[in-house]
């Protein structure tokens, strides 16, 4: 376990760090433990300034002023999306969301999703049962556990015609890995393993998941802005 906290400061917004530091998920180039709160020095390396931070299982993410994206910590499954499975234990740029200003990011366990200031999604790591939002091909019991790796732009929603604001995903590869979207106009998709009925939707018969970002009965319009 670990915790990461944003912090105001008269220069400007600065993330500290403590706990467990396996896999380098604690972005201070090693993987020692840390029993008090540490700031992370490295962002004035890269001359980049937190507005939003994200902790998953084993690695984290932020999204810095001018919309760029870092992600530190274990890669495993590609999470880090920096093409691999290498561990980083400070934070490094995504390269893959260059072209890309990002406006909000979520991670999970091995899972990270990015949202751009247009309102398109991006996601990269472990597709367990189809929780990236990439049910792609012809083949579906094929890609329903694709893990991927550099960013990839979620077309199944931007389909919907809807401008995605925020983004929640579990924190369980092991089971029941699923991914929840929210739109600018309150309205609540949901995707992945639906099996004890989290994703709030109803399934077919025999039907344990859902590839595809489904409305979920719910109107969330006087909790969301358009701003």
């Amino acid at each position: 376990c670990y915790l990461l906290a944003l912090a105001f400061h008269p220069r400007g917004m600065s993330v500290y760090s403590l706990g467990c530091g396996l896999g380098g998920k604690l972005g201070h180039g090693t993987k020692t433990d840390e029993k008090y709160p540490r700031l992370m020095e490295h962002f004035n390396t890269l001359n980049l300034k937190p507005v939003v931070i994200a902790a998953g299982t084993w690695h984290a993410a932020v999204v810095g002023q001018d919309g760029r994206v870092c992600t530190w910590g274990w890669g495993r499954n590609g999470c880090l999306g920096h093409g691999n499975e290498e561990c980083e234990s400070t934070p490094k740029v995504v390269e893959g969301l260059s072209e890309v200003k990002a406006v909000h990011v979520a991670a999970g366990d091995y899972t990270t999703f990015v949202i751009s200031d247009s309102g398109d999604v991006y996601s990269f790591g472990s597709g367990e049962s189809w929780n990236l939002g990439h049910n792609i091909g012809n083949d579906e019991q094929a890609n329903r556990h694709a893990n991927i790796s550099t960013p990839k732009l979620v077309t199944s929603l931007k389909d919907i015609n809807e401008r995605v604001v925020q983004i929640s995903l579990s924190n369980s590869l092991s089971w029941n890995a699923h991914t929840l979207a929210l739109t600018a106009s309150g309205k609540l998709y949901a995707f992945g393993s639906g099996d004890r009925g989290q994703l709030g939707i109803k399934l077919g018969a025999n039907q344990q998941e859902r590839g595809k970002p489904e409305h979920v009965n719910i109107d969330l319009s006087k909790l969301t802005t358009t701003d």
